[in-house]
């Protein structure tokens, strides 16, 4: 296993990386239903090795959360937090706890800044137009919605199954 330095120097580029594949206006991908078939919208060889795999993650979710933004803006957040927690879960080094209270504000952080490229990805617009976006009550209000029907979701597959008696 590599040293707690070089982790670090990897998960600092891999996010570098993958904020800097986000933020270059690639147009959406409306259409793209195949996680397959984002594959050959990165030039391997950009990419360090073994990054490609989150830069392919995170333009799948933002595929994924542009579908569900179509039934509402609740749906895009849940859509996103569950495809975060996964890339999370896979890749733990992108949550940047060195400037966190602890985990949960770290995954608050990434989130934040995953939505801000979404909306830049989405819909052209530059960093500033989306933290007001972000910033918007409503938005805030849609967020804190979406966080708890996912916390309702992860405590009930947490539940242990009820006895039939």
């Amino acid at each position: 296993m590599a040293s707690l330095n070089k982790q670090q120097k990897r998960a600092k580029r891999a996010k570098a990386k993958a904020r800097q594949i986000r933020i270059s206006g690639r147009p959406p991908l409306a259409g793209i239903n195949d996680p397959t078939e984002v594959d050959g919208l990165f030039d391997a060889d950009e990419l360090p090795e073994g990054e490609d795999g989150i830069a392919e993650n995170i333009l799948t979710m933002f595929s994924n959360m542009q579908e569900e933004e179509e039934r509402g803006r609740v749906n895009m957040l849940v859509s996103m937090l569950v495809s975060l927690s996964t890339i999370i879960s896979e890749e733990p080094d992108l949550l940047d706890l060195e400037n966190a209270e602890d985990e949960s504000m770290a995954a608050t952080h990434l989130a934040a800044d995953m939505l801000i490229d979404y909306r830049m990805w989405a819909d052209g617009i530059d960093r500033e137009a989306a933290q007001r976006w972000l910033e918007d009550p409503e938005v805030i209000k849609d967020f804190g919605t979406a966080l708890d029907s996912y916390r309702q979701a992860i405590e009930i597959m947490m539940e242990p199954p009820k006895s039939a008696e």
